[in-house]
């Protein structure tokens, strides 16, 4: 996962934007009522995000056509976004483009490697119909990590996913993502989460909680898979020069420059574990 700066456009902007876009003053009037309740939720959101417990919000099972708060609906609140926050035309189309920003190179944060195209809702809407604009809500995502994610809920701290814009720290600069060389032909990667012993049981099954919502096992062997084939005819000239060493020397530079990247990449974990297989840099690269 990589970190991210949180939205600086505030919920209050956001909100009052998409209510002045709607054209139905009697729909305006029923959610302008329930202002409350809906700056509320986002300051219980700010509140249990800081420590890791947005799972203690309770979900919402209604029907769409059901009532949320006061006399506005889940269909009405999930249309705030999608017919007010997302059209291109509409007025707060500005912050959801501003969201979309906070993604350096438009990498998605929670695999790594994606195209950011989307916003995910990190509480999805259609549980959490009072969070469906609020910005914290609301990250850059790919394709893949958004239609991807686990739909089941956490229903406690240790399955919950890690959050780019409240998760950092020591989920950022300590690794917890390693790989192994599997002896096929051509070779294969492995990936595995092994977190750091002294963190607390809460944060070591996060991270696995996270490594299996955005099934990365998967996704990150067929990225490493590409960048073996391409690292064949470079490792050939390495090891024609000094053999078994100088492959070993080339991967471990590989290894250090990634990892001064991005510490729990798909790439530095890739590289790390050839470099350190005999078989890989013997010959098994070819």
């Amino acid at each position: 996962m990589r970190a991210l700066v949180s939205p600086q456009c505030t919920y209050a902007d956001v909100l009052n934007t998409c209510v002045n876009s709607i054209s139905c003053a009697t729909l305006t009037q029923r959610i302008n009522a329930i202002t409350t309740q809906l700056n509320n939720a986002a300051q219980d959101f700010d509140t249990k995000a800081v420590t890791a417990d947005l799972f203690q919000i309770q979900p919402f099972f209604g029907a769409d056509t059901d009532n949320v708060v006061g006399q506005v609906t889940k269909k009405e609140l999930k249309g705030l976004y999608t017919y007010h926050l997302v059209p291109a035309k509409k007025p707060a189309r500005q912050y959801y483009d501003q969201i979309m920003m906070q993604a350096p190179l438009r990498i998605c944060p929670f695999c790594g490697f994606g195209q950011v195209t989307t916003l995910d809702h990190y509480l999805p809407k259609a549980k959490f119909p009072l969070l469906s604009i609020l910005p914290k809500n609301l990250v850059p995502s790919c394709a893949d990590c958004n239609k991807g994610k686990s739909a089941g809920i956490a229903t406690s701290k240790n399955e919950q996913c890690l959050h780019p814009y409240f998760d950092q720290g020591h989920f950022i600069n300590d690794q917890w993502l390693f790989a192994e060389v599997i002896h096929s032909s051509p070779a294969t990667i492995s990936y595995f989460v092994q977190a750091p012993g002294h963190w607390n049981a809460s944060d070591q099954a996060r991270v696995n909680s996270h490594f299996d919502d955005f099934k990365l096992a998967n996704r990150f062997s067929i990225q490493a898979g590409d960048e073996i084939s391409n690292l064949r005819g470079e490792l050939d000239i390495d090891f024609q020069i000094s053999q078994q060493a100088g492959v070993e020397q080339a991967l471990r530079k590989k290894y250090a420059g990634a990892s001064l990247q991005h510490t729990n990449s798909w790439k530095t974990a890739m590289y790390q574990a050839l470099a350190a297989s005999a078989w890989y840099c013997s010959g098994g690269f070819k």
